[in-house]
Formats: C-alpha cells, structure tokens, sequence
C-alpha cells in the first residue's frame, strides 16, 4: 500500500457553462461525502453540456474515490482532451491509472502535471510511487526526495521513500525515514496510515534482526486488523509458540484471506482434542503446498485419539497425502463427507499446544507410492554415483525466496555427483541453460502431482532446495536436505538456527546479507565437496 495524494490539487466548482448551479451542488455534495448524489449531479451537468471540463474532472474523481475505475478513466481522460493545460486533470488521470495497476500510463499523465506545476509535492510522491511499482527505485526515491524539498513535514512521502529503500536494502536509510513519518505531522482523515508505516518499519527491523523491538513496533497497532497476524508470525519466528498460535487465528480477519463462498461462513473453531474420539473430524488443508505437507502431521494424531479423519487438499496432493497413516483425503473439489467436526488444518498446532519442545517431528510421516517408486526406479535406471535434488526457483508471490539458475555455478563443478532438477514448471530461460550447460536431468514432464516427486525425491541421496513445498516434501520424508534461505526467512525456520526442529534430516544455509546468494551458494558448495567425499559409490 502507498500514499496517494491530492492535497493542492483540490476540485473545485468552477463551472465556466450553464448550468452553474449544478456543478454548485456537486461541490457541496463532494466536501460532504455524499459522492453518489454528486456524480449524478456531475452527469445532469454533462448531459447539458458534453464538453463541460470541471463536471468531467470532477465527476472522474468521484468515480476513483468510489472504486469505479473504469469509469474514473472515461471521465477524466475527457477532461485532460477538454482541458490538456490543466496538471489537476493530468494528476488525477495518473491516480486513476495508478488504482487501475496501469503504472506505466500513469507516469506520463504525472510527469504532465509537473510540467504545468513544477515541484507540486503531491505529483512527485505519486509518480514515485508508480516508478517504485515498476520496480525503478532510485528514480522513486528521487521523486520522494524532491517532494520533500517542498515539503519537509510529509509523512507519506516518507513512508513510500522508506519502502523504496527497504527494497534497495539501504536499511538504515529505510529505518530513518519510516521513523521521520510517524515523527511528523499526520492529518485526522490519515491517522489510519500510521499502521501502514508501523508495518514497514516492523519489517526493517525484522530484516535487521532485531525482533524484540519490531514486535513492540507491531503491537502498537492494536486498533489495526492485521497487527495480530503480523505479531503472531513474529512470534512464531522468535519460537514463542504458545503465545504466537492463538493470534495465528486472527489471519480468518484478514482481507483477502478467504475469497468465494468460503469467505461468507465463520472462521473454523480450534478442535477441543479432549471432544474427538469417536467423532468424524474433516480437515481442511489451507494456504499453500508447503504449509499443507508441514501440517498434515497432525492429522494422523487426531486419528491417534480415535478420530475418524477426512483431509481435504488440493488434487495434486490427494495421492501424496493418502500415505498419512489412518487419514481418508480428498481434493477441495470434492464433496465433503458427513461430519460431526471440521476444523483448520494450521490451526491443529494451537490445539495441540505444540511449543519448541513438543513438535512432532516423528519422520517420514509420508512417503512414496509404490507404483510411482518402481516407476521412477525403472527411469532412472542403476545409480552409479550420488544422486543430487536441485530446487531453485517456486511460487513468485516472495520472490526473494528464489535463487537465479545461474547463481548456481558452483555447486555444478562437483564431481562423480548426478544432478537432477525437481522443479515441476521451469521457466524457458532456465531450459536452455540447462541445455547449454549440461549435467542437470530436466524430469519437469514427469512430475505432474506431488506423488511423483515423492517418488523422484526417495531415489536421490540429498535435496538441495531454496524454501518451498519440495524443502517441506524432503523433509517430511526424511530425505536429507540443504536448504537456502533469504535473510529474513519464514518463520517456521526460526532465527539463527542451522537444524530445523519441525524435520530433523534439513540443514539450513541463511544469507547474511539481505539479496546476496553468492556466499550461501558457496557454503553449500564447499559443503557440498566434503559431503561427496564421504559418498563411497563406485
């Protein structure tokens, strides 16, 4: 989220066409909130009079600040034909382009109102902030910086400064500015704001290391819907689980967290464990692959308590997941059976009361099927030397978790190893890389479900991977695994820590450096050398 502002460039009712009266009364409906009474005054006045800039402008605005973006785009791209001299008009069209993610088009339409309005503080922080979207950075910084030359005292601009910086990793930069924004001076209408700016700073202390006081941070956004989530995960990162799994339920609060018909029913109940025996307990799985195969874990302990227990997953996990011991599972797209219960599969470590010292890490709790196995035996034909898992790119949506093939390089000089790539899509790019470079085996066709990595993962001797669902499969199998992590990783890989207590066969390798892969690949590298050495294949 970004601050998007129009302090100078107010609207305003200058009617220069009959009927003057009516654009009069879109105006005193505008300054009350009453936007709709005011469109339509803005739509009589137009009616009138087609060519009538400020009814255009002002009803364009009305339609942005009303979420009605197409809309929003018809009017005031007429205003700017009607008027091309007015920077309000071209201001407004770049917030319209903006709301609608066209950041490119904005650009233009706010470098447009500076011509006409040199130096206006409103115009550089938003063309910053579409610069920022387009990931140039120091370009957006420098729209910041010349907006707060005209305005020291300008919390927004700050904010989206700080933002910028956070992504260029100038962390202390980052922390300066954010703290610059809750220092300054912030109108009633925009208090809201200051969790934002809470959050982004709680952020940079997060990637600094130090948690204590990003937790302090977040906590004094009480009022704030999302501080209870944001203080769960830094919990769960700092290993308090007990206090972190009962905030962890706030994330059914969160907007966007549950969509469709699931986003109308009540958030699922925590499970009384001391209420399942005999009952017909449905699980859903929830969020993403790796957050289902970490969890389901605790499915089979409910069966344990004499539970009869349904798991609903995503298809392409429905044959991996029929390995859990007593567990029935189908795929989300599936009917539910009957049941007495349905509960959240990531809510099961609050029912458990599961803290650093009880997690159940009884590994492999799942496996390969036998099918598949022979399979993949049979394709792989006699193993002559070690047999390496390669994992380097996954979902996008933390893309900083993701290392560029290339980077690489290194680990590929190992000798009398056999590297095979578990990457189920792959990019073009990385395709032909592999294919100039040699020595990585693309089995990207084969895995078509997770069963099939499974299979793919028990013929090989270790998984080096970046963090995503193939580190949780590894794990969860027992499979040895190295695994690359970004400075501030996801919580479940706790701080400071080269094991994992959730499976015991991972070896973490962590960044020093925020965005610097090159010494982590190194390590596993050098790693990776004594490792081969120990290996006795002929």
């Amino acid at each position: 989220m970004e601050y998007r502002l129009g302090t100078s460039f107010r609207v305003d009712a200058h009617g220069r066409t009959l009927p003057p009266l009516g654009m009069a009364e879109a105006a005193r409906l505008y300054a009350a909130r009453r936007l709709d009474e005011a469109a339509t005054c803005c739509e009589d006045v137009i009616a009138d009079d087609p060519t009538h800039f400020e009814a255009h402008h002002l009803l364009g605005v009305l339609c942005l600040d009303l979420g009605r973006h197409d809309a929003a785009l018809r009017a005031l791209r007429r205003a700017v034909a009607l008027n091309p001299s007015s920077a309000r008009a071209h201001y407004h069209l770049g917030n319209a382009l903006q709301a609608s993610e066209s950041h490119a088009e904005a650009e233009p339409c706010y470098r447009a109102a500076l011509t006409l309005a040199p130096g206006t503080a409103e115009a550089l922080n938003n063309l910053g902030n579409s610069l920022r979207a387009l990931d140039r950075h120091e370009e957006a910084i420098a729209c910041y910086r010349a907006a707060l030359r005209r305005r020291p005292d300008n919390p927004p601009a700050l904010y989206n400064m700080g933002r910028s910086l956070t992504h260029l990793d100038r962390l202390d930069e980052a922390e300066a500015a954010l703290r610059a924004a809750l220092a300054g001076p912030v109108k009633p209408e925009e208090a809201h704001r200051l969790a934002d700016v809470r959050d982004a700073l709680a952020m940079v202390l997060v990637e600094r290391g130090r948690d204590a006081e990003a937790l302090e941070v977040t906590r004094l956004n009480a009022d704030d819907p999302k501080a209870a989530w944001n203080e769960a995960l830094m919990l769960l990162r700092m290993g308090r689980f007990r206090e972190a799994w009962p905030k962890y339920e706030h994330r059914w609060t969160l907007p966007g967290f549950r969509d469709g018909t699931d986003a109308e029913r009540p958030a699922p109940a925590v499970l009384a464990l001391d209420q399942v025996a005999g009952r017909r307990v449905l699980l859903r799985g929830e969020q993403g692959r790796g957050d289902i195969i970490q969890f389901a874990r605790y499915a089979p302990l409910l069966a344990l308590r004499g539970a009869s227990v349904t798991l609903a997953v995503f298809p392409d996990l429905v044959r991996l997941m029929r390995t859990l011991a007593n567990v029935a599972v189908i795929d989300t797209e599936t009917a539910a059976p009957t049941h007495d219960i349905e509960a959240a599969l990531l809510s099961l470590p609050f029912a458990f009361a599961t803290d650093l010292g009880s997690i159940p890490a009884d590994i492999p709790y799942l496996s390969a099927d036998p099918a598949s196995l022979a399979a993949w035996a049979e394709r792989l034909g006699p193993r002559t030397v070690p047999r390496i898992g390669l994992c380097w790119w996954g979902s996008q949506h933390i893309p900083e978790r993701s290392i560029p093939l290339p980077r690489l390089t290194p680990l590929l000089a190992a000798e009398r190893v056999a590297f095979h790539a578990v990457q189920a899509e792959m990019t073009e790019a990385d395709r032909a890389w592999m294919s100039d470079q040699g020595g990585i085996a693309d089995h990207a066709d084969a895995l078509t479900d997770f069963a099939e990595t499974a299979a793919l993962l028990s013929h090989l001797d270790l998984v080096i991977t970046i963090d995503t669902a193939v580190a949780h499969l590894a794990g969860a199998m027992g499979v040895p695994t190295w695994l690359l992590l970004r400075r501030s990783a996801d919580w479940r890989w706790l701080r400071e820590r080269e094991d994992c207590p959730w499976y015991p066969t991972v070896r973490l390798f962590r960044q020093d450096e925020r965005g610097t892969w090159d010494p982590v690949v190194a390590a596993v590298a050098d790693a990776l050398e004594r490792w081969r050495s120990d290996r006795r294949f002929t």
